[in-house]
């Protein structure tokens, strides 16, 4: 499979300008699907614009600059999806992965202190031989835990790179959500409801302001208010 894919048929959750260069390179398969990340050359390029050409751009990242979710990064194709942390320390620059209100990708500012974690969505859930707790995410991490309560659809809020689970995020009513898929793609609002249906259909969550959508295409933010801020733009 080719490592690169002209710019104007790039997944459209990338924001990036899409008529500099003929060739935008491809993600390669990781902890996030590829309609749904932005491969790390482009960050540090077109976004970090920490670079002119994608020479430079897999200069920067062989050298060990860069750090996604406290580890640092070698691959240039390395897919950097939802609520990834990605850190130069060098330049002083620390940011989030997060949604805008067009449902884009972009890249938010954070304190340094704040790059020590991370939110992940609950994706699955099973019992391993000895008894543990294996969860999965959607960033796809395994983590084991004693924690019984913890339910697909929940948030963690973990410790980069180590991934201690620091705090439970239920889905739940009035807790902050993030929509991350629908036609309210980049929306943070609030749980009123949620509907539990009794067939093969998806729950289904009323929000706050008005509108439906699946349980699937909800991200929880915290118990009562987000811990983090929208992406904005």
């Amino acid at each position: 499979m080719s490592k690169h894919l002209k710019r104007l048929a790039s997944p459209v959750t990338w924001k990036q300008p899409r008529k500099i260069f003929k060739w935008s390179v491809r993600a390669r398969a990781g902890p996030h699907p590829r309609e749904k990340s932005v491969p790390l050359m482009v960050i540090v390029r077109d976004v970090l614009h920490l670079s002119d050409t994608s020479k430079e751009a897999r200069n920067i990242i062989a050298k060990g600059k860069v750090e996604v979710d406290g580890r640092i990064v070698r691959d240039y194709q390395r897919p950097v999806g939802f609520m990834d942390v990605v850190a130069i320390r060098e330049a002083g620059t620390f940011k989030r992965v997060l949604l805008n209100r067009k449902g884009l990708m972009v890249l938010a500012d954070i304190p340094p202190e704040d790059a020590s974690w991370k939110l992940v969505k609950v994706t699955g859930k099973k019992i391993t031989k000895g008894g543990k707790i294996q969860i999965s995410t959607h960033d796809g991490r395994v983590i084991l835990t004693e924690n019984s309560s913890v339910k697909r659809g929940d948030t963690l809020k973990i410790s980069i790179p180590d991934q201690k689970v620091l705090e439970v995020y239920p889905l739940s009513k009035d807790t902050a959500v993030y929509v991350i898929g629908g036609s309210h793609r980049g929306t943070v609002t609030s749980i009123r409801n949620i509907n539990v249906t009794r067939s093969y259909q998806e729950n289904t969550v009323e929000s706050v302001d008005n509108f439906m959508t699946t349980v699937s295409n909800i991200f929880v933010l915290g118990k009562s208010k987000s811990e983090i801020p929208s992406g904005g733009g």
